[in-house]
């Protein structure tokens, strides 16, 4: 657009050039978001496609059976084999430091499931509904007894 204006074409009315650019600005986004979900949609029919052609030649795969880490992930979220769920877990360690802010990846380490980062921070967003942690900016959880008033 710009290649075909004159300097008194470009200086003498910018807000005009400034209007029509922001509006090919929109279409061009509007199209782009079309062909990214139209990109997507032929990912997906690639991938079914892909996978119907894997059953034919392999047929449809037994099911799958439990892990290790779906065990260790249920006996952390229901009990630790001492009666005790993820979530008296996670008060026990908050309560010997109150004052302590506590990121989730930080909480998960020290329930020793380091990858289990996301299920700790559910946890302790459940526990801040319950009114037990406080979340502060940051993501930061400290256990409700450590919040001092304000003054």
């Amino acid at each position: 657009m710009i290649e075909g204006l004159s300097w008194d074409e470009m200086a003498g009315d910018p807000d005009k050039h400034i209007l029509k650019l922001k509006e090919e600005e929109e279409n061009l986004q509007t199209a782009l978001y079309k062909v990214r979900q139209e990109l997507r949609l032929f990912r997906q029919i690639k991938k079914h496609k892909d996978l119907a052609e894997d059953w034919i030649d392999n047929g449809v795969p037994d099911q799958r059976q439990s892990s290790q880490d779906d065990e260790d992930d249920e006996d952390m979220t229901t009990s630790n084999g001492q009666g005790q769920t993820r979530k008296d877990r996670i008060r026990d360690i908050m309560r010997q430091d109150p004052q302590r802010l506590w990121k989730a990846g930080s909480m998960a380490e020290a329930l020793g499931v380091p990858t289990k980062t996301k299920s700790v921070r559910v946890t302790m967003d459940e526990l801040m509904r319950a009114g037990e942690l406080v979340k502060h900016p940051g993501s930061n959880y400290q256990h409700a007894s450590g919040v001092r008033p304000p003054a």
